[in-house]
């Protein structure tokens, strides 16, 4: 099944290029959509979508249909990067120089609005309706977290159930599509089919509390991106929340906090910062909340019996993001 996936996943690649194709090339303009397109990582929201729709009856004589919705979810994603490292003014994305920094952001702008554009049109052509509704229905959610998470930038009251809600949208609900896609495509009944979006939006919650963790432990190397951008820019995650349960952390971190809001931070600012989260738990306990949403997982998926196969991938999926 690994093997097929894999198989499958170079159709999508197929897709994504020929979604995003465009008469630009040998030009300035069609470099800069070249490499936006050449910004895909593992492809993981994708490979989702795929894997569900092996538990259909519908699968094989899907194939051309769900590769394509797999394409058009990659390239919804890359999109949302492009535009991420704008808002952010990330430097760097996956260890290569972003879009926005390379040519500047108002062609990074662009870049990520020709990206979508490319993906509503191939919905229409292809007659993709209800799965287009479900995309462009993810999208608002990204939108509408990305937005909630901005009004809550430097605010060290942030609870964590603000920070789920924030993430549900921005994050969570594109990996929560992807399995929908995947499931109802190729057949899967609703019951199943609304498990599978379940696991898939638990699978969301995971990426973003480890891409937290990550963004204190890693460094660019490792990670593909500056370390510690969210801190700086005053969006406080899962390990600094959960940290500041304590009130011995509260009187070393508040401080630093107040004047992030209105200078750069030293390097050793930062490294206090770093070094206070870990003494406080935060990288633990958000590792916990990543243990508890796998069990959860686990639970949704451990009477697929007949799909051994699947499992097996869905666990390694998830012991990726435990570790």
């Amino acid at each position: 099944m690994k093997s097929l996936c894999n198989n499958w996943i170079e159709q999508v690649k197929y897709y994504m290029q020929l979604i995003g194709a465009h008469s630009m090339q040998g030009t300035e303009v069609g470099e800069i959509l070249d490499n936006s397109l050449n910004l895909s990582g593992k492809m993981l929201r994708a490979k989702l979508l795929l894997l569900c729709s092996f538990l259909g009856p519908n699968w094989k004589e899907k194939k051309e249909t769900l590769c394509k919705l797999a394409a058009m979810v990659e390239l919804t994603h890359l999109a949302s990067l492009i535009h991420d490292d704008i808002v952010d003014d990330s430097p760097y994305r996956r260890g290569k120089e972003s879009i926005q920094n390379k040519y500047g952001k108002n062609a990074a702008v662009y870049a990520g609005d020709f990206l979508m554009a490319r993906i509503y049109y191939y919905e229409a052509i292809e007659h993709l309706n209800e799965s287009a509704a479900l995309l462009s229905k993810a999208v608002q959610s990204m939108c509408v977290g990305e937005i909630s998470q901005g009004l809550f930038r430097y605010n060290e009251q942030i609870t964590p159930e603000q920070y789920f809600k924030n993430i549900e949208g921005k994050t969570a609900t594109l990996f929560e599509t992807a399995c929908y896609i995947g499931a109802k495509e190729a057949g899967c009944n609703d019951m199943l089919t609304e498990k599978l979006a379940l696991f898939g939006k638990n699978i969301g919650l995971m990426f973003q509390v480890k891409d937290d963790i990550l963004d204190f432990i890693s460094n660019l190397n490792t990670s593909g991106k500056e370390p510690y951008q969210d801190f700086k820019n005053g969006i406080y995650t899962f390990p600094i929340i959960m940290a500041l349960k304590n009130l011995e952390c509260q009187k070393l971190l508040y401080p630093i906090m107040e004047k992030n809001k209105i200078q750069t931070l030293s390097e050793k600012e930062v490294k206090q910062v770093v070094d206070t989260v870990i003494k406080f738990n935060g990288i633990e306990k958000s590792y916990q909340q990543i243990e508890r949403l796998a069990s959860i997982n686990l639970e949704l998926i451990k009477n697929l019996e007949n799909n051994s196969e699947i499992i097996a991938l869905f666990f390694y999926i998830m012991k990726g993001l435990e570790e």
